[in-house]
C-alpha cells in the first residue's frame, strides 16, 4: 500500500514551479554514488520530502521513493562557459509530472526539483550531500531530526506571544489604504499605471550569472561599519544589483520584492524542510539605495510581515486552491521596466566544505527562477565563504541577453563601486 504525506498549504502553493539549479564544479562521483545516495536519503521517510510525488490538484501526496531514480541521468560532461546556456536549456525540458531530475554532467550537477518539496534548503543540504567525495559521507543533519511539516500555526504564535504590541501595527499595514498587498501575486507587487502601448509577449525565461571576488562579503561588512551600521549584506548586494542595471541603461522601476525565510519566528531547534518563505512587494522603494533596501527589509521583519504574509497566502490557498503557476500575462510594454524581485539564500555553510574542484571564483552555483511577468528580473543570490554567487532570471524577449550579462559583470567586477553617492559618505 503507497503511502501518503499531507502537504502543506504554502507547498501547495509552490507546486506548479520549478526550482533548477547547478553546483560545480565538484567531486560528484560517478553517476551510481549520485544514484545511490539520492535514493538512501529519500528512503529514510516521506518527511525528507525526496520520494514524495508532488501534485497541485491533491494535498495527499503519495510517497515513493523507489521512483527517484527514473530521472537520475548522466550526459557529456560540461564546461563552465557553457553552465548558463545549459542551465536554461536544462529548465526548459522540465516537466511538471515529475518531482525531481538530476543530470550529472562531469564535475557538475544540475537539479530541477518540484518547488512543492521545498525551498532553498533542500537542494542546498541535497548538493553538499552528493559533492562529499568521502566514502561513507553522512546525511545531513535534519536526516535524523523530528521534522516540521506544517510550522507555520507555531511560528505564528510564537511571534504573536513575544510581540503583543505589534500585531494591530502590522494588521494595519497590512489592510491600510495605499499599501500593496502581498497576496496580490507571489511577490506582491501589483501593475502600476498601465502604458499606452503593449506588444504580445510569452514566457521566454532565461538566466544570466555573475561570481563576485574573494573576499566580498569581508569588504562589504567594513563598509558598511562607517556608511550603513546595521546594514545586512544583502541590502547591499540588492542595491548594487539594481544599480547596475540602471548604469546599463535599463529603465528600473521603483518598487522591489523581496523573499523572506520565515524559519527566523521559529525556534532555533525547529527542522523544517518543506516551503516556509513569504514574498512581500513594496511599492514606493529606490532598489539602488541601500539605506531604503535596508530600511524596508528591517522593518517588515521587526513588524513580522513575512509571517503575516505567509499566513494570508495559506488563507488565500485554502479559498481559491490554486498554485502559483508563475505565468501572469499575454502582453508586455513596449517600452518596459525592469521589476526587481530578490531571493537571497545568504552564506550556505554546508557547501564550503564540499570537494570543490576549482577555487572559489571559479565555481558555480545558478539558480533559473521563472521571472513570472514579462517586466520580472528574479535576483537569485548565494554566498560561500566570502563569493557571492548572483544569478539574474529574466525573460530575453522583453530584456536584451547581453545587457543583462553586462549588467551582472558590473556586479562582479566591483559591488561597492556601485552604490549610491551620498552612501558612500560617512
Amino acid at each position: 500500500m503507497t503511502e501518503t504525506y499531507r502537504a502543506s498549504s504554502l507547498d501547495m502553493l509552490r507546486s506548479d514551479s520549478r526550482i533548477v539549479t547547478v553546483l560545480g564544479p565538484a567531486d560528484f562521483g560517478d553517476l551510481a554514488r549520485v544514484q545511490n545516495r539520492v535514493l538512501a536519503l529519500a528512503s529514510l521517510g516521506p518527511a525528507t520530502r525526496l520520494g514524495l510525488r508532488a501534485d497541485h490538484s491533491s494535498a495527499g501526496w503519495s510517497y515513493e521513493p523507489g521512483r527517484v531514480l527514473e530521472h537520475i541521468t548522466e550526459g557529456p560532461a560540461v564546461d563552465r562557459q557553457q553552465l548558463t546556456k545549459e542551465l536554461t536549456e536544462f529548465s526548459h525540458t522540465s516537466r511538471p509530472e515529475i518531482p525531481l531530475r538530476i543530470r550529472l554532467a562531469g564535475r557538475y550537477l544540475f537539479l530541477d526539483l518540484n518547488h512543492g518539496l521545498g525551498d532553498a534548503l533542500l537542494p542546498v543540504d541535497l548538493f553538499a550531500y552528493l559533492a562529499d567525495a568521502t566514502p561513507d559521507a553522512p546525511f545531513p543533519a535534519w536526516a535524523s531530526s523530528a521534522v516540521d511539516g506544517h510550522p507555520l500555526r507555531k511560528a505564528l504564535l510564537r511571534w504573536i506571544v513575544r510581540n503583543p504590541r505589534k500585531v494591530v501595527d502590522t494588521i494595519y499595514g497590512r489592510v491600510r489604504p495605499g499599501t500593496v498587498p502581498e497576496a496580490a501575486d507571489r511577490f506582491g507587487i501589483s501593475d502600476a499605471a498601465s502604458p499606452t502601448a503593449f506588444r504580445p509577449w510569452a514566457p521566454s525565461a532565461a538566466v544570466a550569472t555573475a561570481v563576485t571576488r574573494q573576499g566580498t562579503t569581508d569588504a562589504i561588512r567594513r563598509w558598511r561599519e562607517t556608511h550603513l551600521p546595521g546594514a545586512s549584506v544583502s541590502a547591499v548586494m540588492c542595491a548594487a544589483v539594481a544599480t547596475a542595471f540602471a548604469r546599463t541603461s535599463f529603465p528600473v522601476d521603483r518598487s522591489a520584492a523581496f523573499l523572506f525565510d520565515c524559519r527566523r519566528y521559529l525556534p532555533p531547534s525547529t527542522v523544517v524542510l518543506g516551503n516556509f518563505a513569504a514574498g512581500i512587494g513594496f511599492s514606493d522603494i529606490d532598489p539602488t539605495s541601500a539605506r531604503e533596501v535596508h530600511d524596508a527589509l528591517s522593518g517588515a521583519i521587526a513588524k513580522g510581515r513575512p509571517i503575516a504574509s505567509a499566513t494570508i497566502s495559506t488563507i488565500k490557498y485554502k479559498r481559491e486552491q490554486k498554485a502559483v503557476s508563475g505565468v501572469f500575462d499575454d502582453r508586455v510594454p513596449v517600452q518596459p521596466k525592469v521589476r526587481l524581485m530578490y531571493s537571497d539564500v545568504g552564506r550556505v555553510r554546508q557547501l564550503e566544505q564540499v570537494s570543490w574542484c576549482a577555487e572559489p571564483a571559479d565555481r558555480a552555483f545558478f539558480v533559473i527562477a521563472d521571472p513570472g511577468r514579462p517586466e520580472s528580473v528574479m535576483i537569485t543570490m548565494e554566498t560561500i565563504g566570502s563569493v557571492v554567487f548572483v544569478s539574474a532570471s529574466f525573460h530575453d524577449n522583453v530584456f536584451d541577453s547581453h545587457m543583462v550579462h553586462a549588467a551582472l559583470g558590473l556586479v562582479a567586477a566591483d559591488p561597492l563601486a556601485l552604490l549610491a553617492p551620498q552612501e558612500k559618505t560617512a
